[in-house]
């Protein structure tokens, strides 16, 4: 039984661009309450055999339904979650994923820009304050990374939140002094042409009030983002492997609140991660596709927040054998998220574009267009109705996919009612 998509009453085609020609990014618009999620994530997540997939959700409920049946499957299923972190069995780190130094310095970068924006007097972005803090944070890094690999134990961001935790400012003077200028002094000594000490150099001796602004831009990111319990996600022994996606076959459960956003920055730093390992990995074949397709179903798409360069992403998508469905309340979230340029780039990536109703008139008079049909026709279609637009096909009016009527769905209810 391989993969298929369920986009409509009827209308189901199998999830393999080698058979159809279509690429297997999908959008699906409609408003909330409209059964999104049940005709679509559900009824995509029901007919996943052969493909790794990767659902970040705000309900999970759709994972307790789902994890059983996945490993009857033969899947692996992990479960990162977000919304409490201390009870996620598994954790994330984002120094799993540097190598270079120039990775650590991105990292740094991503943290700082999601952490605190600085501005200068008259109002505009004024670049010095955040490229001084993320030198600060980068040399901390470094040199937690350094001091585990000399202690022979593995580094976690957890441990630089500890360190950073740990500086002590010496006040008695006008020029900033710390506990950790020793420190850095003798990985100088000790490693000559080591990055750290001269990023450390962004700081030390600069004016107090200076120096103290700086390091408050590094106390805010760090802050915003590495509560206790995420600061534990990263001291776990299991983690995450996004390189285990494309080798065989895993369901890995992203679970975040959309009441808190705070987690947003590094939740970016994950798909960025992700995007980045799975990429390599399909670059290491010969035929530069994943071994196991990889398929990432984004229920509550807008909940989730932005992810950085997706639009660049997903223009990418297929020929590494990576591919999404998004769900969406309009077509004016996705533009209020990404900007109208972006959103353009995302929607005309996706072959698949199932419309399921709804008042949002940007999304009315795309339909309309689409479709040829006046505005008020649009925005009066009947409930329970669908429109399917595929490339390469006539629009297609149908009834929206009747989840509950699926023989693998009842199946599956059956089997979950016996435990």
């Amino acid at each position: 039984m391989a993969d298929m998509t369920c986009l409509a009453e009827g209308v189901i085609f199998p999830a393999d661009f080698a058979k159809t020609g279509v690429n297997l990014n999908e959008i699906v618009v409609g408003p909330t309450g409209c059964g999104k999620s049940f005709s679509n994530a559900y009824s995509r997540l029901l007919h996943t055999t052969d493909s790794s997939v990767v659902v970040p959700i705000a309900k999970k409920a759709l994972r307790d339904k789902f994890q059983r049946l996945l490993v009857k499957r033969g899947y692996k299923v992990i479960n990162l979650d977000f919304a409490h972190p201390e009870n996620s069995l598994y954790g994330y780190d984002p120094l799993d994923f540097v190598d270079t130094d120039n990775d650590i310095i991105q990292t740094a970068r991503n943290l700082i820009s999601g952490g605190s924006v600085s501005k200068s007097r008259n109002g505009e972005m004024d670049p010095y304050w955040n490229d001084s803090a993320t030198s600060v944070l980068a040399a901390e890094i470094m040199l937690v990374r350094l001091t585990a690999m000399e202690s022979g134990r593995r580094a976690c961001f957890g441990d630089v939140v500890d360190l950073h935790r740990s500086l002590k400012i010496n006040e008695s003077g006008s020029c900033f002094k710390s506990n950790l200028d020793p420190v850095f002094e003798a990985v100088e000594k000790r490693y000559p042409g080591n990055q750290a000490p001269e990023l450390w150099k962004t700081i030390k001796g600069l004016a107090s009030k200076t120096a103290s602004c700086i390091l408050s831009i590094v106390n805010s990111a760090l802050d915003k983002i590495f509560c206790d319990s995420v600061v534990e996600m990263t001291k776990k022994e299991r983690r995450v492997d996004f390189k285990e996606l494309g080798e065989h076959k895993t369901a890995l459960f992203i679970t975040t609140s959309p009441m808190n956003q705070t987690l947003q920055s590094y939740i970016n730093m994950l798909y960025a991660d992700m995007f980045r390992e799975l990429f390599e990995a399909a670059e290491e074949r010969e035929d530069s596709r994943l071994q196991v397709p990889v398929h990432i179903i984004c229920d509550d798409f807008a909940c989730g927040g932005k992810i950085n360069d997706f639009e660049e992403y997903i223009s990418i998508f297929r020929a590494a054998g990576i591919s999404v469905t998004m769900l969406l309340q309009s077509e004016s979230q996705l533009n209020s998220m990404y900007g109208e340029g972006a959103a353009t780039t995302i929607i005309n990536n996706c072959d698949t574009y199932v419309y399921m109703g709804g008042m949002d008139i940007t999304t009315c008079r795309n339909i309309s267009q689409r479709t040829n049909k006046p505005l008020t026709k649009v925005m009066s279609m009947p409930l329970e109705k669908v429109i399917v637009f595929r490339r390469g096909m006539e629009p297609i009016y149908a009834k929206r996919y009747q989840t509950t009527e699926d023989e693998l769905y009842k199946q599956m209810m059956e089997e979950q009612d016996e435990h």
